[in-house]
């Protein structure tokens, strides 16, 4: 079976007859505009193959995104204007400026050295968790998703704000490394897949029942990915598969990437 034809640019396309490539400014265009506050994401790859360059350029499309780092190691965020802060809620001047409707680009998370480090970590993560469904208007970043759902316990708290996500206009971006071990939740409620590229037919098998593709469309695609692309595949009848390549995080935003307007998180003003 030949690959599905590509295409290097132009607009993305609703046709799902075939695999559209794009420019990551086109991309980032279209995306902004589809991607729909309540509506989630689950980005799915190996280690090393860009998925927090994805994410960090994707999360630039939202203006109030809330990142939970559960090992408290990734500076990634960090380095792209990400604030940090230790515990919930955050300083005064951040709800402020959130009441005034400027944007928040905050991440949670610290270095662990002690047990008391994990307990605070876990208590400020399910904090978060329950602050975000309550105000709203928030996209919540969950790396490394096992840890903050299985290590933590607060599988529920995920699946909860997923399921009831679209009301309160939240919407949820995962990582993990493989899906041997997803929440229920996380699969299918997902409304976009973003997916890197590997060789193991186990896990191709697994991913095609998770994006209701023929396995040997996955595996035509999968295997034949370039180096730090990603395909990105929408999970209504009519979304296209997109295969794109973001930028370094150390070059300039391109065009058609500032963060959309949208309804943000429903804080007083203090």
């Amino acid at each position: 079976m030949a690959p599905p034809p590509r295409r290097n640019s132009g607009a993305v396309s609703g046709d799902v007859s075939r695999v559209v490539g794009v420019p990551w400014d086109t991309f980032a265009q279209w995306f902004g505009d589809v991607w729909q506050p309540g509506q989630h994401m689950a980005c799915v790859g190996p280690t090393g193959t860009g998925k927090s360059t994805f994410v960090v350029r994707c999360l630039g499309l939202r203006r109030h995104v809330l990142a939970i780092d559960p090992k408290g190691e990734d500076d990634t965020l960090t380095k792209s204007g990400f604030e940090r802060i230790r515990t919930w809620p955050p300083p005064d001047r951040i709800r402020k400026a959130i009441a005034d409707g400027r944007g928040a680009r905050l991440v949670v998370g610290g270095g662990i050295r002690t047990p008391a480090d994990w307990t605070l970590l876990e208590r400020t993560v399910g904090e978060c968790l329950d602050a975000v469904f309550v105000e709203g208007g928030w996209t919540t970043f969950l790396d490394e998703l096992q840890v903050s759902a299985q290590m933590m316990g607060h599988s529920l708290r995920i699946q909860r704000n997923m399921v009831a996500a679209r009301s309160k206009g939240v919407s949820m971006v995962t990582a993990y490394q493989a899906p041997s071990w997803v929440p229920t939740a996380a699969s299918r409620q997902s409304t976009w897949l973003a997916l890197w590229g590997t060789r193991d037919e186990a896990v191709i098998k697994s991913l095609a029942e998770k994006a209701g593709r023929p396995k040997t469309e996955m595996m035509e695609l999968l295997r034949n990915l370039p180096e730090y692309h990603v395909a990105i595949i929408g999970l209504r009848p009519k979304d296209p598969i997109v295969i794109t390549h973001p930028p370094a995080l150390d070059a300039p935003a391109p065009a058609g990437s500032s963060p959309r307007r949208q309804e943000g998180p429903q804080v007083r003003r203090v």
